[in-house]
């Protein structure tokens, strides 16, 4: 007997996601930027995306809408995908340096999507001026959340030089029956009927009868939930900067390097993680930062994307959940900074409320999008600074053939001043910055700021 396979529903947080398309220091669209030792050979670097596109769903899928499905958005195959449409090629910008490539990204890095089709594409970049290229590749961030989009990109690099044959292989099962979008939608409301409504009011239901039966202890659970979750968004001291204050729509890339190497040697001498060191490193650096302006040192309102994904969850979509700490940049010393940073870290981890925003999505879902605009924004004027660690592979990759000399990655800017993405891959950190140049008005001076607390902070284990 046939399977049908039915189009799946966003969760709620990606469908809260899609609201921030509606502008643009809002819209959260990831970067990633691939260096290539050459420009891949002719067909090679299509054949690539072909065979991902068919190794991984959502980058064939489109989000759609019906009356059905109560306007809710649902993923659904798009019939008419080619993926010609994602990509293109460009020749080199400016002077043909990588900084003058990453520039021209920078500069459509928050381009909207077209809703009809799947929210991705790709750009490759030639003729450097080292002979190298670059590959940049843009998603929603409702695909996926960083360690989602890094497992993703797993279907389009390989581990040896020659890739392998590009022959698409059967997309779906021969048992499997993909229905059309409307009939599928159909069946879908229907299902969410008899299924999802249910399990909605035997939980509600549940609810009640503990209420009922202990009524002291379930309204303390509850309190002790909201406390927690409230604790992992406390910043404590921490204030927004005035040198960060102003806010625009532009968006600046810029990125550093630090050896993994001297990175794992730190957090081993001081029994801390590689996250905590790169934390402190950031905070290191905005605090010289400010000290160049003649401001006093403080301490940063950091926000934290922690992975909370359990078994179960779902190939793409986000499994994340927000956290924020009073970032201690008021401290002098590099090392009692990266231990308060260090325990400042995993006392968020602990907290039983940090899936609080999993549990609030639902809700904000149907808000409209000026509200949950709004929300972002309230959010936004509380963090002065967001960070992303992803961990890569340790070995070499290849991308069409040819070597992929660095992997660069740049988050969305929700409406705060940077955001820094690390990635570690072929014993060495990237760190990607995305940059509201409006706020960070000397770039230059910041990324020279935290290169060198990276510097103080790695040379405390020599």
């Amino acid at each position: 007997m046939a399977r049908i396979r039915l189009p799946e529903d966003l969760t709620a947080l990606d469908e809260l996601l899609l609201k921030g398309d509606a502008w643009p220091t809002t819209r959260p669209i990831m970067t990633s930027a691939l260096v290539l030792s050459r420009r891949p050979a002719e067909g090679l670097l299509e054949a690539a995306f072909e065979r991902a596109t068919k190794a991984v769903p959502r980058m064939r899928q489109r989000v759609a809408r019906s009356a059905w499905t109560a306007g809710r958005a649902t993923w659904v195959d798009d019939d008419a995908f080619d993926p010609s449409f994602h990509l293109r090629c460009i020749g080199a910008p400016g002077d043909g340096s990588l900084a003058a490539a990453l520039a021209w990204a920078s500069d459509g890095a928050t381009a909207p999507f077209d809703p009809a089709r799947p929210l991705w594409d790709a750009v490759l970049v030639e003729r450097l001026v080292d002979g190298r290229a670059l590959v940049v590749i843009r998603a929603h961030h409702a695909i996926a959340d960083g360690v989602r989009a890094m497992e993703m990109l797993a279907a389009l690099l390989d581990l040896e030089p020659s890739p392998p044959d590009a022959t698409p292989s059967a997309e779906i099962d021969v048992d499997t029956t993909v229905l059309s979008p409307n009939a599928a939608q159909i069946l879908r409301a229907v299902w969410r009927v008899w299924v999802t409504n249910p399990q909605q009011a035997v939980t509600l239901t549940r609810s009640f009868y503990d209420a009922s039966l202990h009524p002291v202890q379930t309204l303390a659970a509850k309190a002790s939930y909201v406390r927690s979750a409230l604790r992992t968004v406390d910043r404590g001291n921490a204030k927004p900067s005035p040198l960060l204050s102003v806010r625009s729509t532009s968006r600046k890339f810029a990125t550093l390097e630090v050896p993994l190497n001297a990175m794992k040697a730190t957090a081993k001498n001081n029994g801390v993680t590689v996250n905590d060191v790169y934390l402190t490193g950031l905070l290191g650096g905005l605090r010289s930062y400010h000290q160049a302006f003649e401001l006093p040192a403080a301490d940063v309102a950091l926000a934290l994307p922690i992975d909370v994904a359990g078994l179960g969850e779902h190939e793409a979509g986000n499994h994340i959940s927000a956290a924020i700490i009073p970032g201690p940049a008021s401290i002098a010393d590099p090392v009692e900074r990266l231990k308060a940073v260090h325990a400042l870290v995993t006392s968020r981890r602990a907290e039983p409320g940090l899936r609080a925003l999993d549990h609030l999505a639902p809700t904000l879902r149907q808000v409209p999008a000026r509200i949950a605009i709004a929300a972002m924004g309230a959010h936004a004027r509380r963090v002065d600074l967001q960070a992303s660690n992803l961990i890569g592979p340790s070995c070499t990759l290849y991308l069409a053939g040819e070597h992929v000399h660095r992997f660069y990655a740049f988050g969305p800017l929700p409406g705060i001043p940077a955001m820094a993405v690390l990635v570690s891959y072929d014993g060495v950190c990237t760190i990607g910055f995305t940059l509201d140049p409006a706020a960070v008005t000397d770039i230059e001076l910041l990324l020279d700021s935290i290169r060198g607390a990276f510097d103080e902070l790695l040379g405390t284990t020599s």
